[in-house]
């Protein structure tokens, strides 16, 4: 019984001991300013449309074929690099902050289709080639994170503006009556973001970090005139959209 008792009373004071160094642990404060820099991977999508505008050298059996060719989506997945800035403010648990972000992008698609026509005035085994092009090079985003904190761990869900350049490049080409239709357009696009991420405090003002963006811009369009050696005129419309996955690690530092 002695033994059992001092071995209780053992376990007790190292108990007590553990409890009350934990205790003394300075949780994290998230409060302030911070920057750092994070490294992860894109996975980016755009839609390519090409369509018919006015027919004329066009019919309408060529404008469902190339409504039909000309819808394709473009993907690739990239490293990425970037780095962040932002404020926040801690309430008890509650963190509420904003946060500007830059990261660079790498998305370089293109797609090209030939069909044979199935007008039924088309000469036979003639068909289009409809060549497609869309890229962008970086991604910015201003963002308001809201998340609570849990001693050394903050977890947080985000959201706002999001800003990118997206340049489509199209051509049309076919070998009935030499059709040719060819153009691009270069245009700074807003967007969204929406997203969720982690910090883990690592040291008096350091975080490591973990955060998931999903972002989504709209359409960029272009019309172009169609020339050939047969009824040459009318258009055809473009357009292209992007949206991106982005999984980002990194660290930062806070400045209190």
């Amino acid at each position: 019984m002695k033994k059992i008792l001092r071995y209780t009373a053992i376990v007790l004071a190292f108990g007590g001991s553990g409890a009350a160094l934990a205790q003394s642990e300075a949780a994290a404060t998230w409060s302030g300013f911070s920057a750092g820099g994070v490294l992860g991977m894109t996975y980016s999508r755009a839609n390519a449309v090409t369509t018919t505008g006015r027919l004329q050298y066009f019919d309408n059996f060529d404008a469902a074929q190339i409504g039909r060719t000309g819808n394709n989506d473009l993907t690739q997945s990239r490293l990425s690099g970037g780095l962040v800035l932002g404020y926040g403010q801690q309430f008890n648990q509650l963190f509420i902050g904003v946060e500007a972000s830059a990261s660079t992008l790498y998305f370089n698609r293109d797609h090209e289709k030939r069909e044979i026509f199935d007008s039924p005035v088309a000469p036979a085994g003639t068909g289009m080639t409809i060549k497609q092009s869309v890229s962008a090079d970086w991604l910015a985003g201003l963002r308001l994170r809201a998340g609570l904190t849990d001693h050394n761990r903050l977890i947080y869900l985000t959201g706002g503006l999001a800003a990118t350049r997206i340049k489509m490049e199209t051509t049309y080409v076919d070998d009935a009556w030499s059709g040719y239709s060819q153009g691009s357009r270069s245009k700074n696009k807003l967007g969204w973001s929406l997203g969720f991420g982690g910090e883990y405090n690592v040291g008096k003002s350091w975080a490591l970090r973990g955060e998931y963006l999903y972002s989504r811009f709209g359409y960029t369009s272009v019309t172009t005139d169609v020339t050939s050696t047969n009824n040459s005129g009318g258009t055809l419309d473009h357009r292209a959209n992007l949206e991106v996955h982005s999984l980002y690690l990194g660290l930062t530092r806070r400045f209190q």
